[in-house]
């Protein structure tokens, strides 16, 4: 009887230990607007995604892009973001090559509540640095995000996002640093415990995400095959004057734990 109580005992906890170290990958594909949570501690996340503008404005622009993204702590996540390969084609002139890279982090100041009124709240930080192995692809300048989100319904079904930014651009030109922002607000809506589908509305005056300046709205969806890996998409439809006319985007999530989180144990 003591072996048999001992069992269900190791049983218990090693359910307990298995239900708390889940992965809760955040992709940050296919809105530009992300919400406030980050993965689980001590996960890393891979992102690998390709975007594409192929009419004018501003002629036809491709980018395959790769974001590292790690949990240091419950509530810090560090960013690697380089875009490994871009294709620029404008005004009669074709660049290709390797694109910048981006350096900083999210921070989860406050933790969504579904049964509370006040959303998830998070600011991050970017810094572009000019690595790009071609002149018209350079990138210098820096991105300060808010994140704000909070789920409704029943069953939380739908989330509710809005993100705001201020953008310094375009630093490492002889006319110096422009200034812009960009405003995001998407509605995701969980059609299966598994699967989103996602609205979105943004718009930026300078070139941002690997998209061109203007106003667009967005139709996506992604979907989570088990715990570690998720597929994205959808197809973005410029609504302003100088905004691209249409644009598509793709993309992977891989998720990996890399340490243990001793606090979700406890």
């Amino acid at each position: 009887m003591n072996r048999i109580s001992r069992l269900f005992g190791v049983l218990s906890l090693l359910t307990i230990s298995m239900s708390a170290q889940d992965l809760n990958i955040n992709p940050t594909r296919p809105t530009i607007a992300n919400s406030a949570a980050i993965q689980s501690k001590g996960v890393a996340q891979a992102e690998v995604g390709y975007d594409a503008y192929p009419q004018n404005p501003p002629g036809n622009q491709q980018t395959f892009d790769t974001l590292f993204t790690y949990s240091l702590l419950p509530r810090l996540r560090l960013d690697f973001d380089w875009s490994a390969f871009n294709h620029q084609q404008q005004d009669g002139s074709i660049t290709n090559g390797v694109g910048t890279i981006e350096i900083g982090g999210k921070v989860e100041a406050k933790k969504e509540q579904y049964h509370r009124a006040a959303p998830g709240i998070a600011f991050q930080y970017e810094a572009e640095f000019p690595t790009a192995s071609a002149t018209p692809l350079q990138g210098y300048g820096q991105q300060a995000i808010l994140l704000l989100n909070h789920h409704y319904g029943k069953n939380g079904d739908v989330d509710v996002i809005v993100n705001g930014s201020i953008v310094q651009s375009d630093c490492q030109t002889t006319t110096g640093c422009r200034y812009g922002g960009q405003q995001s607000f998407a509605l995701s809506y969980h059609l299966q415990k598994d699967t989103r589908l996602y609205a979105e509305v943004f718009g930026q005056n300078t070139s941002q995400s690997n998209t061109p300046p203007g106003t667009y709205v967005f139709s996506g969806f992604y979907h989570q095959f088990g715990e570690a890996f998720g597929i994205n998409g959808g197809l973005r439809f410029g609504v302003s004057d100088h905004s691209s006319t249409i644009g598509t985007t793709v993309g992977l999530v891989f998720g990996k734990r890399l340490q243990k989180d001793a606090s979700a144990r406890q």
